[in-house]
């Protein structure tokens, strides 16, 4: 009996500590890291009448923060601001590091619940950069994982 409540015990402890495990990978995202995303003037709305802005964007995220690089190139003026969405209502839920000279990178912090909503459903943000000209977002991309 001593040997069954033994194993038992180990048993629930490792499936606790491998539930624990996969738990604050999903939740902090120590290992959510996502594709580079397109970023285009053909997933704005409206449509940007210019042509040839383009991008990428890449996430990881973390304990805590979501980390980035956003590249854009073809922008009609220079970007003016960068942010993450939330697609239902359009509201910034995250500021990034404007662009200004095509490049930007940093880490964010950012609430754990947040995070935690990103990794699960991703298409539910997007990625936008603004311009003087385009200030609803020149270029834009929906998160994936």
């Amino acid at each position: 009996a001593i040997i069954m409540i033994t194993k038992r015990r180990t048993r629930t402890a490792a499936l606790t500590l491998a539930a624990a495990a996969a738990f604050t990978l999903a939740g902090s995202g120590a290992a959510t890291a996502a594709p580079a995303i397109p970023l285009t003037i053909g997933q704005e709305t409206p449509k940007p009448d210019a042509a040839g802005a383009h991008g990428s964007f890449s996430y990881e995220i973390g304990v805590g923060e979501l980390c980035y690089t956003l590249d854009v190139t073809g922008l009609s003026t220079p970007a003016a601001a960068a942010h993450i969405h939330l697609v239902s209502t359009n509201a910034v839920v995250v500021p990034l590091t404007t662009p200004t000279t095509g490049t930007s990178s940093g880490c964010a912090t950012v609430e754990r619940s947040l995070l935690q909503q990103i990794v699960r459903n991703p298409g539910a943000y997007y990625v936008n950069v603004h311009t003087q000209t385009f200030s609803g977002g020149q270029v834009q991309g929906t998160l994936s994982t």
